[in-house]
């Protein structure tokens, strides 16, 4: 929130803060499956320690530029691909966790619950970051989030993990041909291949509107940092409910609601183009991030009961590159969209376009 606001107070430019969010997210993509490959075949725990170290001197270094007034839209831009790679890698690692600490049929139930925790961040961290930007500053804020990756990292270290028992045939395999295996794998795979488009399709309509919130708080609401604040809350207040419904819901109900939620981000993304108060965008935002969160659980439940072990890492790579690498998409271009046919417009054509795809998705 802190880097999308930083990036609105330089230039006042939809198109810039859709690249930021491009930046930081499309790294996903390209390198999601190679680091995929990786987990399959090295220490987790040990590589989730680095990465979140990386991460946090990555923040810090920032921080102090920001203090020393030396940031810049482009400097902005590198630090934003630089957080991305990083990302992807961690995001890679932390995917392939969740089936070591949780039983099968606890599954759904886990991939909830990390979504509630996730997304009570989302709820809490932009109050406090547009608080601290408001009456203290940008630096502030990004040391803050410096500091937030020493807990994560005592926590890593402290993860009990059974150790990877290397096999034959891992052995033989090349970097390449663990890639090419593993999309072969998704590709002769009908259920995971069709869950993975319906959280392109999510991630792009859906996360991609979410990175334009600096704009929208300023264009559409006249308002500031703490407007900003606001509909970030209610993004991730409308993830943690979804979180808490999933959470206690049977595992066979999750087909059903993941083609209610992917149909209703079309609905809800046309009903924003109304441009109401305040209040109804804050219902629009959370609804909007309630029906991605719904997407993002149940696909990813799915995927991670159905897959084998053996493509674990490399399958839910691929889900989180799509997942993460569909909202750089998005934001790119809901901020081409908006700058150059305006709000009304785009939230028209995008809404019936994710109606459209949802129905060829799930149908």
């Amino acid at each position: 929130m802190t880097l999308g606001w930083m990036m609105w107070q330089q230039n006042h430019s939809e198109t810039w803060l859709g690249l930021l969010a491009f930046l930081m997210f499309f790294p996903s993509i390209i390198f999601g499956p190679l680091f995929g490959v990786m987990v399959d075949r090295i220490d987790r725990q040990k590589s989730a320690i680095i990465t979140s170290i990386i991460l946090g001197v990555i923040s810090l270094i920032l921080a102090m530029i920001t203090n020393q007034g030396w940031v810049n839209e482009i400097l902005i831009l590198v630090f934003s691909l630089i957080i991305g790679i990083a990302n992807s890698a961690y995001q890679s690692i932390r995917l392939s966790f969740v089936p070591e600490l949780v039983s099968t049929s606890n599954m759904p139930k886990a991939v909830a619950i990390n979504a509630i925790i996730y997304n009570t961040s989302r709820f809490i961290g932009p109050m406090i970051a547009g608080y601290l930007i408001k009456y203290q500053s940008n630096a502030i804020a990004l040391f803050i989030v410096s500091a937030c990756y020493l807990p994560l990292t005592l926590v890593l270290l402290r993860l009990k993990l059974e150790s990877k028992k290397k096999t034959t045939r891992a052995k033989a395999f090349t970097f390449f041909m663990d890639i090419k295996a593993g999309f072969e794998y998704t590709y002769h795979s009908p259920l995971i291949l069709r869950l993975l488009l319906i959280i392109a399709v999510s991630a792009i309509m859906g996360r991609g509107l979410l990175e334009i919130l600096p704009a929208a708080a300023d264009t559409l609401y006249q308002g500031d940092v703490e407007t900003l604040a606001w509909l970030n809350s209610a993004a991730g207040l409308g993830a943690i409910l979804a979180g808490l419904i999933l959470s206690a819901c049977s595992s066979k109900h999750l087909v059903t609601a993941l083609c209610i939620a992917i149909s209703s981000s079309g609905i809800l993304l046309f009903a924003f183009s109304l441009n109401g108060p305040i209040e109804l965008a804050l219902l629009f935002i959370a609804s909007l991030s309630f029906c991605a969160t719904v997407c993002g659980v149940s696909t990813q439940s799915l995927i991670q009961v159905y897959v084998s072990s053996e493509f674990r890492g490399r399958v839910m790579s691929l889900w989180g590159a799509i997942n993460v690498g569909g909202g750089a998409i998005g934001g790119l271009l809901f901020g081409l969209l908006t700058e150059y046919l305006g709000y009304q417009d785009t939230f028209i054509s995008m809404g019936i376009l994710c109606l459209l795809i949802a129905y060829l998705a799930t149908r």
